[in-house]
């Protein structure tokens, strides 16, 4: 079977065709880093990822690349008020200077990368910061300008979409219907409502030097410049979430296709929001609600998820239940069931790898094999990662397969795609510190002797540090595992 995916750009799944033969270059929008990511931005990372790993397993070499936005990144998303980076260091109380903006980024940039580490994704092979390829942007503005696709107004240097007929190809985006306004504030110097910002003049005497004036760069070519250098133009896949292509995505393939005459990406890749309530919404209730964004009270980090006793990598298995071009409703009721189903997993695993807790003498019926098939087929129908979960559980759960055989097409097969760490995990909950050995001894032996109350104060005691009790049909002792809770 083919891999086949679902381009943005065509609006349908197509069989994928790389540029070169066994390779692909990939990049994906990083991060403005002026905060902390919340966990809605990072599941445009893990699918990153699993797109990576997908590709990978598929017996691709994979040259991935993700940008780290420090600068021209306005709040608007579009052309209008102050740089996000600007606003970070009003936030915290630093100097307008390149240096202290450098300082924070440097800050955030490093807590980005802790996240996509608690998450376990696969670091990407370069990630370059917008602030050292000033130059690049410049040289592509230069050739925009001489090609006539650019002009210059009193707060800038814009590309002229007037001059590009195919502008908003990326998802249909229909310009004719919008009004001056409807993506940024009225500029009267602008000759269409679309036109977008290459250079952008400094307000506050911040910035670099350029042939238009002191300033920054416009987010949008910051992309293409850093793409075209670390992968080559055109390249494979681009990747980001849906929010991007009305705007971010359309303006930077106006601009690279206007500059040098050839695509920009070939496949463009796009994951849904993590939707959250924001009204009085109880079970089963619509309620009132949104995407996730650092800007609103719904603005949740994994820092924030830990401190809930939420294990990084149950909420990489929460994101994994549901297809990346579907839209994800969060509660933490939701959340903490898939917790609780990842624990189950893992603990099912644990017991396969124990001798003393498998049936003897029990003929296996069928083979476990398959499964390694119904993963290759979940990755390469546009990366169904829901469907690999429930195959996931299915061999897990309901085959009745040799143990042995199992932990092989798991580890072998699944972990390298989904990444949820099966074997180190499974292993980890099993590493019992002899102080709960003790105390589960007390236990078995008083439900021996029949002191139901004693045997249920120590299991009460157990829990409460962070462990489960549970019995099995085949040992006559009680096991302990840990919780996913007392891994973080």
């Amino acid at each position: 079977m083919p891999l086949r995916l679902f381009n943005t750009l065509t609006g349908k799944k197509e069989t994928f065709k790389p540029l070169e033969k066994g390779v692909v270059k990939m990049y994906n929008c990083g991060p403005t880093v002026y905060n902390y990511a919340h966990i809605g931005n990072l599941r445009a990372y893990v699918f990153a990822d699993v797109l990576r790993r997908a590709l990978e397993y598929n017996g691709y070499k994979v040259r991935q690349v993700m940008n780290i936005t420090d600068v021209g990144h306005l709040i608007s998303d579009a052309d209008d008020g102050d740089d996000k980076m600007l606003k970070a260091l009003k936030r915290e109380g630093k100097p307008f200077t390149l240096e202290a903006m450098r300082e924070v980024a440097d800050f955030y940039a490093k807590a980005f990368v802790e996240d996509l580490k608690a998450l376990n994704c696969e670091l990407p092979h370069a990630m370059p910061r917008a602030s050292d390829n000033i130059p690049e942007d410049i040289e592509i503005i230069k050739k925009l300008e001489a090609k006539g696709f650019a002009y210059k107004t009193g707060d800038g240097v814009y590309f002229d979409t007037g001059k590009f007929p195919s502008y908003g190809k990326l998802g249909n985006i229909n310009l004719k219907g919008q009004l001056a306004g409807a993506r940024a504030a009225i500029n009267s110097e602008k000759k269409n409502p679309a036109d977008f910002t290459l250079w952008k003049i400094s307000r506050n005497d911040i910035g670099w030097q350029s042939p238009w004036g002191k300033g920054f760069p416009g987010w949008h070519i910051e992309c293409s410049a850093m793409s075209r250098k670390y992968l080559g133009q055109p390249f494979d896949v681009h990747t980001g979430g849906i929010d991007h292509i009305p705007i971010h995505h359309n303006n930077e393939i106006a601009q690279s296709e206007a500059a040098f005459g050839v695509p920009l990406a070939n496949y463009w890749l796009h994951n849904e929001h993590l939707i959250v309530p924001t009204g009085p919404a109880s079970a089963g209730s619509s309620g009132e609600v949104k995407k996730m964004a650092k800007s609103g009270e719904n603005f949740i980090t994994l820092k924030t998820l830990k401190e809930k006793g939420i294990h990084p990598l149950s909420y990489r298995y929460f994101l994994l239940q549901t297809h990346y071009r579907s839209p994800l409703n969060f509660s933490w009721e939701a959340l903490e069931g898939a917790q609780t189903g990842f624990e189950n997993l893992l603990f099912s695993i644990w017991s396969f790898s124990q001798k003393d807790l498998i049936e003897p003498n029990v003929e296996y019926s069928d083979s476990a094999s398959m499964y390694s098939d119904y993963i290759l087929k979940s990755t390469q129908d546009d990366f169904n990662t829901a469907s690999a979960i429930s195959f996931l559980n299915g061999i897990v759960h309901h085959s009745t397969s040799d143990p042995k055989e199992k932990l092989d097409i798991l580890f072998k097969h699944f972990d390298p795609i989904l990444g949820l760490s099966l074997k180190e995990l499974s292993k980890k909950i099993g590493e019992i510190p002899e102080r709960i050995k003790i105390l589960i001894e007390k236990h078995d032996k008083a439900r021996e002797l029949g002191d139901w109350k004693e045997s249920g104060e120590i299991r009460d005691t157990i829990i409460s540090k962070g462990y489960r009790v549970q019995n099995f049909s085949v040992s006559k002792k009680s096991l302990v595992t840990r919780t996913m809770s007392s891994l973080i």
